[in-house]
């Protein structure tokens, strides 16, 4: 998912672009922080059970891209939800511990057949951590390109 952020001035912010010294330097800054924010927001919202979904948030930036994703294996499964499948007993055995069900594969059972009719809920944490991130991330746009205009007054 991207994001369309609308700065004070598009035409100065175009014309920076064009500049190897803003892309290597508040660029680079802000593309990083606007990546981390995200990500401490995604996290905020992950729902925990065993806590490996908010401890997988991961941010990898370069050049002109920052990515903020989750490689734990089910991570889709909880932004998205499913549609009804049954899953692996043995898949369902550690969670229907957790959650109180009876012991071995009687409450595992019992949460795979409810999976079977409806599918799991989508829980997002992702999306909408990227979405509440806007005001912020424009903000740390204009700052970067404030920064870097002083830097330019300054020394040339």
């Amino acid at each position: 998912m991207k994001i369309d952020i609308t700065t004070r001035n598009t035409k100065r912010l175009l014309a920076l672009l064009r500049d190897d010294r803003f892309i290597k330097g508040p660029l680079s800054v802000f593309l990083r922080q606007s990546a981390f924010v995200v990500e401490a927001r995604a996290k905020d919202k992950a729902p925990v059970d065993t806590g490996r979904l908010r401890a997988g948030m991961r941010t990898d930036t370069e050049r002109l891209r920052a990515i903020v994703y989750n490689p734990v294996k089910y991570a889709p499964f909880v932004e998205f939800g499913t549609r009804p499948h049954f899953p692996p007993i043995s898949a369902m055995q550690p969670w229907a511990r957790r959650h109180g069900f009876p012991a071995g594969n009687a409450g595992a059972y019992m949460v795979a057949r409810a999976i079977a009719a409806h599918g799991t809920r989508a829980q997002p944490f992702l999306i909408p951590a990227l979405k509440e991130s806007e005001p912020e991330i424009r903000g740390l746009l204009n700052r970067a390109i404030d920064s870097f205009e002083e830097q330019w007054e300054r020394n040339g």
